[in-house]
């Protein structure tokens, strides 16, 4: 599993001024009221691109990730490729998690969340034609 941290560092000064020699608690207003801060955005995801052959009366194991986040999975079946593919997450227990997805040749499916540190999933496919199909994950 690939992270990607967006870190955007936003600063600026505060001014702050106070009245010398005026009424008593008298300040002046501040120019700019912004606050040093840190935006951080982590985004989990897989980020795999390959080739697997498929065939036509079995699932066939594509690649597998150990998630530590919720994950979606956009896969892509290219337009390259041979046929459909039907695709499904199995757990590291062997139990489907999610939906199975059908996925025709230069289309993408996004798939249903992988649940947080469920441990390594491993994304299968079956195609309509046995063959080589060339996918991309991210």
């Amino acid at each position: 599993m690939k992270l990607v941290n967006k870190v955007a560092l936003f600063s600026s000064a505060c001014v702050l001024a106070l009245a010398i020699g005026g009424s008593a608690g008298a300040m002046a207003a501040p120019v700019e009221n912004v606050s040093p801060s840190t935006e951080t955005e982590i985004v989990p995801y897989v980020n795999w691109t390959g080739s697997a052959y498929i065939t036509t009366n079995a699932y066939s194991n594509i690649t597998s990730s150990n998630n530590f986040f919720n994950d979606s999975p956009l896969v892509t079946n290219s337009a390259n490729s041979p046929g459909t593919i039907t695709v499904r997450i199995l757990d590291s227990k062997g139990a489907q998690v999610g939906s199975t997805k059908t996925i025709a040749a230069g289309k993408s499916v996004r798939l249903d969340q992988i649940p947080w540190n469920s441990g390594t999933y491993t994304l299968q496919g079956k195609g309509s034609v046995s063959g080589t199909y060339y996918i991309s994950i991210d």
